[in-house]
């Protein structure tokens, strides 16, 4: 039986958000919510492994943080075994993985094809299941333990025109993480996503279709009355990969400034 410490020891906070000389694999890290995590986890003293299907991106995001780049196609076996085997073999250690790919193509639902649905296994679940097998396979093996950290939907949790494939994989996603945080806690493995609503991303502001009237619609039904940004995402992301969240797993937690709380989609905020 583990030693149940003094209910009343206060812990020192400012050291249980700190990575220092951890190593954290981020999936997806060049652009986006993935630019700003790889930064946030290396300002608290972790070593980055920058993973981006294109090169130029996963070599600047590493640069800037002081980590590793690593350039691969995460939708398949081999690459991501290749992944975490070089992680292991020339870093010696790995202490979580935050996995961000995904995208989603806007559809009606009775316009979706096969491909569709299997792009959308592909570009939402493949890579996060690969990741997460491959990331548990080491730890069972060395006996460390981790972090896993998904992101997740709202899309997977409430209906979303156009979105149902994506929403399907999401909600998929969601079902997964809980199920491996059950089968693999008693290995010293947490698994966690942050489902975001709407995020502000570069990809989103270059979209022409993203005008200032539909930027005041979303503030219009967001109780915080700002829009979402990329750093506010990150930063759950640290919060799942640092101690704090030692006692957490099998959530997902949702991050979108109150939005999905609100009965009423058409309603304006307070």
């Amino acid at each position: 039986m583990p030693v149940e410490p003094d209910a009343n020891t206060v812990p020192d906070y400012a050291s249980l958000i700190r990575l220092d000389d951890q190593v954290h694999v981020v999936l997806g890290a060049g652009q986006g919510i993935g630019y700003q995590t790889s930064h946030a986890l290396a300002a608290y003293g972790a070593t980055v492994v920058c993973v981006d299907r294109e090169q130029d991106r996963a070599e600047a995001v590493a640069t800037e943080t002081g980590g590793v780049a690593w350039v691969g196609e995460l939708t398949e076996r081999e690459p991501v075994a290749e992944l975490f085997e070089y992680v292991g073999r020339e870093l010696g250690r790995l202490d979580g993985v935050v996995d961000i790919v995904g995208l989603a193509r806007y559809k009606p639902l009775t316009d979706l094809t096969d491909d569709d649905w299997r792009w959308h296994l592909d570009i939402v679940l493949k890579h996060a299941y690969l990741a997460l097998e491959y990331a548990a396979r080491y730890w069972q093996r060395t006996g460390t333990g981790g972090s896993v950290a998904f992101v997740a939907s709202v899309a997977g949790k409430q209906s979303s025109p156009k979105l149902a494939a994506y929403g399907a994989m999401k909600a998929a996603l969601m079902s997964l993480v809980r199920t491996a945080a059950v089968e693999l806690g008693p290995h010293g493995i947490r698994v966690n996503a942050v489902a975001p609503g709407v995020v502000r991303t570069p990809r989103a502001q270059e979209n022409p279709k993203w005008t200032q009237e539909l930027l005041d619609a979303n503030i219009a039904k967001t109780p915080t009355g700002r829009l979402t940004y990329p750093a506010d995402i990150a930063s759950a992301l640290l919060f799942f990969a640092s101690p704090l969240s030692r006692q957490i797993t099998g959530e997902s937690l949702v991050v979108d400034g109150g939005n999905m709380t609100l009965f009423n989609v058409d309603s304006p905020r307070p």
